[in-house]
């Protein structure tokens, strides 16, 4: 079996250059995320709107503490906004969801990451992603109250953005990007549940922020998967693995390992559930540098069929069991680590 390798480029100042995609693997911020000076991304001479349109932009935070894991997000497909707080209990395994589904110009998704400000605003359910990477921070700040049979939450976290990220621009299409930025990092914050607090210290806090940004295609799906937190001997670690609709997913992919503030690009993989999504899932890649098995504890479900426009989406958050090798470096293991997976299916 021969040795997965690929080429971690020095990342140019912008996604575009003279309307041109510069697709590659980067080590580092692209400062201007600049998609829509993209020359006919969707293969027609479109006008910018138009383009526009289809381009599905988020920022998510998956966030783990010594009491829960959180999704965060600020979600824009051009058609239906979303913002979501999934929040699972450690303790109990217990899911509780509050999400706020809008006409998409109700929430904001900004571009680049050097000083901006993803967010929703509404007086049952707030969301603030403040990205200021000239100082090296990541905050996030929700509120969500007055929810049916939930509690109500408020809290805010820093992350410390020091780990080597993975930055992608891969192809959809010949001329068509998919841009995204993942960081796993240190975090320290709180949470009020029902107006009690709870402080959490770097020591048991961790978060992996996730900017993207693509010209996906009218049906998008795609399966993923991630874990984070600290190893037996208190490093920091953590993995995000997708199968999405990227051409040549041998040599462009959004797949890494973070170990001890380095990255690790890596291959391709398979996600398979021989007992439906609620069974366990294998994920492996080729290679056999990926073995990992995830067990769901709680789903969180979407379910919508409006003919033209359908969504069919898992989010469970569960168990991860098994290891991640890399070619030169560490055999990193993920017994035990709190992660999420997602099997999404979208046409809109």
């Amino acid at each position: 079996m021969h040795h997965y390798k690929r080429e971690i480029l020095p990342s140019p100042t912008e996604a575009v250059t003279a309307g041109v995609c510069n697709f590659g693997t980067f080590s580092s911020e692209i400062k201007k995320i600049n998609l829509l000076e993209t020359r006919r991304p969707l293969g027609l001479p479109l006008p910018t709107k138009l383009n526009n349109f289809r381009l599905k932009e988020w920022e998510a935070i998956q966030l783990l503490c010594e009491h829960w894991f959180f999704c965060i997000a600020v979600y824009n497909t051009k058609t239906i906004g979303t913002a979501i707080i999934m929040a699972f209990n450690r303790q109990t395994e217990r899911m509780y969801v509050y999400q706020h589904k809008v006409p998409f110009w109700k929430l904001t998704t900004p571009s680049g990451l050097t000083d901006s400000h993803y967010y929703y605003h509404s007086p049952h359910l707030t969301l603030d992603i403040k990205n200021q990477l000239q100082t090296h921070k990541v905050t996030v700040s929700f509120s969500a109250n007055h929810f049916k049979n939930q509690p109500n939450l408020q809290g805010t976290f820093c992350g410390h953005y020091l780990t080597e990220p993975i930055v992608t621009i891969s192809p959809l299409g010949d001329n068509r990007p998919l841009y995204s930025h993942k960081a796993l990092m240190t975090a320290e914050g709180y949470v009020y549940i029902n107006n009690k607090k709870f402080n959490y210290a770097s020591e048991h806090t961790c978060m992996i922020m996730d900017d993207h940004k693509g010209f996906y295609p009218y049906t998008m799906q795609y399966d993923w998967a991630t874990a984070l937190g600290r190893g037996s001997e208190g490093i920091l670690q953590g993995f995000n693995l997708t199968n999405n609709q990227v051409k040549d997913q041998e040599q462009f992919n959004e797949n890494c390992l973070w170990f001890d503030g380095k990255m690790y690009p890596l291959p391709p993989i398979s996600i398979v559930r021989p007992q439906g999504v609620q069974g366990k899932w294998q994920i492996k890649d080729s290679y056999k540098l990926i073995d990992l098995t995830f067990t769901p504890r709680a789903d969180v479900l979407n379910y919508l069929n409006l003919g033209l426009i359908k969504t069919r989406y898992h989010g469970p958050t569960g168990l991860f069991s098994g290891f991640i090798k890399t070619v030169d470096g560490p055999t990193v293991c993920f017994d035990g680590f709190v992660g999420m997976g997602e099997k999404k299916y979208i046409r809109m």
